[in-house]
């Protein structure tokens, strides 16, 4: 009968001390925490080149100045011009804001006929300029940057 009491006395020692070590008390079940759910992230487009992208057009036959615009650290003139029954020529030059000559960008002879004459240059100032054009013949001019 000894076995069966050290047995029960065990059993009664393990319940109570399961139980808290306090009578009478009920224990609440513990604290759940749940890790935030893990929100989708978009996966990153890669990064466009810088593209030139045509950001004034001037055209005309013979001289003209252009209107003061303002231009990036590196951009650059395209420019068009035909020489009709004879050649033709085309200069462009340009100037900041305050008639300050900048560069002698373009000094092209434009073909006789009416096939264009094309090229283009690049520019490295930046600032407000206007474009002063010297010309024999019709001219197109595109102002490029990189976007």
């Amino acid at each position: 009968m000894s076995k069966k009491l050290i047995l029960v006395a065990c059993f009664l020692v393990l319940a109570l001390s399961a139980c808290g070590s306090e009578t009478g008390t009920t224990s609440s079940p513990p604290a759940t925490t749940s890790a935030p759910a893990a929100t989708p992230t978009a996966t990153p487009k890669p990064a466009q080149p810088p593209k030139w992208t045509t950001v004034q057009k001037f055209s005309g036959n013979g001289t003209k100045k252009t209107a003061i615009f303002a231009v990036p650290d590196d951009w650059k003139i395209l420019y068009s011009c035909t020489g009709g029954d004879f050649e033709g020529f085309l200069g462009v030059t340009v100037y900041d804001s305050q008639n300050t000559y900048i560069d002698g960008a373009i000094t092209a002879t434009c073909k006789a006929g009416s096939k264009a004459t094309t090229g283009e240059t690049e520019e490295h100032q930046s600032g407000n300029v206007y474009l002063s054009v010297d010309a024999t013949g019709d001219w197109s001019l595109q102002v490029q940057v990189l976007k």
